[in-house]
């Protein structure tokens, strides 16, 4: 029995083409599971953000206060408002960055838009602090999470 070194060859190229195959399905699966990862991390970050600003409003009489205040704020309080809607237009910024780069779903984008909704009308002088912190900060104005359908003004 003569080998025919041309068919080996042929079969080694065969068995090699299969193992690259299975080679990239694998890592496509990996990078897959990686992405989702990657994605739930994100929102559960985001998400915990949101709590710990939750929890200052629970936690904090004097912030509570400031927030619901309907007269004029001091100094102090003015400054205590302005620096919490900083952090909430912080949080929702990194929404927006996070959609825009696929690492959150539409969904969680959209419940992140509603909640501006929400927290400009929740409570009395929350949206004149967001709207100082978007002059203060112009190239936000363009993030679709503070899209001026949002304000009264």
């Amino acid at each position: 029995m003569e080998l025919n070194w041309g068919a080996i060859g042929s079969i080694g190229e065969i068995i090699g083409a299969g193992a690259v195959f299975l080679t990239l399905a694998y890592l496509a699966r990996q990078i897959k599971q990686t992405n989702g990862i990657s994605r739930f991390n994100t929102t559960k970050d985001i998400m915990a953000s949101f709590d710990n600003l939750n929890k200052m409003v629970v936690s904090d009489p004097s912030l509570r206060q400031v927030l619901n205040k309907t007269t004029e704020l001091t100094a102090d309080e003015n400054e205590q408002l302005y620096t919490y809607a900083n952090m909430y237009c912080n949080t929702w910024a990194i929404c927006q960055t996070a959609y825009d780069n696929g690492q959150i779903d539409k969904d969680f984008y959209s419940s992140a838009s509603q909640d501006v909704i929400f927290e400009l009308k929740r409570w009395p002088r929350f949206e004149s602090a967001v709207i100082l912190w978007l002059d203060r900060y112009p190239n936000f104005k363009g993030y679709g999470v503070f899209s001026s359908e949002n304000y009264d003004t």
